[in-house]
């Protein structure tokens, strides 16, 4: 007879205390950890102390807690959420909006090393000045693996002038990672971002999630514009639109008006009738002597 395997008491914990998550929190947010550095993750965890939930689990117990959660709330999409947790990942459970919680992950992004072994997404470069370095071994690392131009001075290495020694698409060798990380070279950008989001049963597509939110405003008005040009040019009248037939009204008959009284156009004002003028009479002089003088 085959005895089932006894899950450790330890496991049986994370289960269940996963499991509790689900059921405290309505928002599930999956991000790969793989490519994320431990520093950054617990920076992350600070920031976001009592407004969410980082839990790190094994793979296996993920799916298990899941599933027992599936059991006991009947919520829709869990099985679609189980599908979409990679390798290394963590949960993040959390009552925020995902729009809040990925403006957060924006705003606490990281520059870290390159990594060796790696494809370097951007170019790197390193600057002129002292390295801080003592003179010794070092200086033949940078001279020989990145090819960098150097001089002492006042016992320390300094780089003559700003160089490029990686292009976009190059491979990091292991030992141009480690000399680069010796120079506190950090050119890669590290931003979490969420894989797979659920939300009380319903999937957040990760198009919607990364959208350009402003681009999409446009797009709805333009939209918005056209799907109005159609309507008004329908042979019947939307009783919900009244407001809408109302100003289109009156931008026409501004049109109208402008287009038959634009600019230019005046209208001559009534000539006034002439009056015609007499000539002042002639006042008959009067003798003035010393008593027209004196009043």
């Amino acid at each position: 007879m085959i005895k089932k395997a006894r899950i450790p008491q330890w496991k049986l914990e994370e289960i269940n205390t996963l499991k509790d998550l689900f059921k405290e929190y309505k928002n599930i947010a999956v991000i790969e950890v793989g490519r994320i550095h431990d520093i950054q993750i617990q920076s992350t965890r600070k920031i976001l102390r009592g407004k969410a939930v980082f839990r790190m689990s094994k793979k296996s117990l993920q799916l298990r807690a899941i599933d027992a959660f599936k059991k006991e709330s009947k919520k829709s999409n869990l099985d679609e959420l189980a599908n979409n947790i990679p390798g290394q990942s963590s949960l993040i459970f959390t009552n925020l909006d995902f729009m809040e919680l990925k403006k957060i992950f924006h705003e606490n992004e990281w520059m870290v090393p390159a990594k060796p072994n790696e494809i370097t997404p951007v170019d790197i470069w390193v600057p002129e000045g002292d390295t801080g370095l003592p003179t010794g071994q070092v200086i033949s690392e940078l001279n020989m693996t990145l090819k960098l131009p150097t001089r002492i001075m006042n016992d320390t290495i300094h780089i003559r002038e700003d160089t490029r020694t990686h292009k976009v698409g190059d491979l990091v060798t292991v030992k141009q990672a480690a000399v680069l990380k010796k120079l506190g070279i950090t050119p890669i950008e590290s931003l979490i971002k969420i894989h797979y989001a659920w939300s009380d049963g319903e999937i957040i597509p990760i198009d919607i999630l990364y959208m350009d939110v402003e681009e999409f405003k446009r797009e709805v008005i333009i939209a918005y514009k056209e799907a109005l040009s159609i309507a008004f040019e329908m042979p019947f009248y939307i009783e919900n639109m009244h407001e809408d037939y109302i100003r289109k009204a009156a931008s026409e008959a501004n049109t109208l008006e402008t287009m038959i009284f634009g600019e230019g156009i005046t209208v001559p004002a009534e000539p006034k009738p002439k009056v015609e003028e007499k000539e002042p009479e002639e006042e008959p002089e009067e003798e003035v002597g010393i008593g027209g003088l004196f009043g």
